[in-house]
């Protein structure tokens, strides 16, 4: 590379990611891929970024965990939610999910031009 490290482009840039750190969410479901069908994975949780890890956790119970630096994440177009994909280390699985927003939760996208 001529100018330095490529970025990944398939997720957001860290400071925006780390804006999510302490997001609530109402739930969080996977797509299987066998039945097409969404399966609701938990429900009343919330974002954790710390110690180099994004971490879904819902009812005390980790429904995702992964590193930072390996994670993608893409909120939805309605701005409701956000997708996340990557090697989920509890499942040892690469795994992709959708984390729905509670209620009044205002994105980071929002969040940003807000002010403006």
């Amino acid at each position: 590379m001529l100018f330095g490290k490529k970025k990944n482009k398939d997720t957001m840039p860290m400071d925006l990611l780390l804006k999510f750190n302490k997001c609530p969410i109402k739930y969080v479901t996977e797509r299987d891929n066998e039945t097409f069908r969404e399966k609701k994975l938990g429900e009343n949780g919330a974002i954790n970024v710390m110690n180099g890890e994004f971490v879904i956790v819902c009812g005390g119970v980790n429904v995702m965990r992964c590193d930072i630096k390996e994670v993608r994440v893409a909120e939805l177009m309605n701005l409701s939610g956000m997708t996340v994909k990557g090697y989920d280390l509890d499942e040892k699985r690469e795994k992709s999910v959708i984390a729905y927003y509670s209620d009044g939760y205002v994105s980071a996208a929002r969040a940003k031009t807000r002010g403006k």
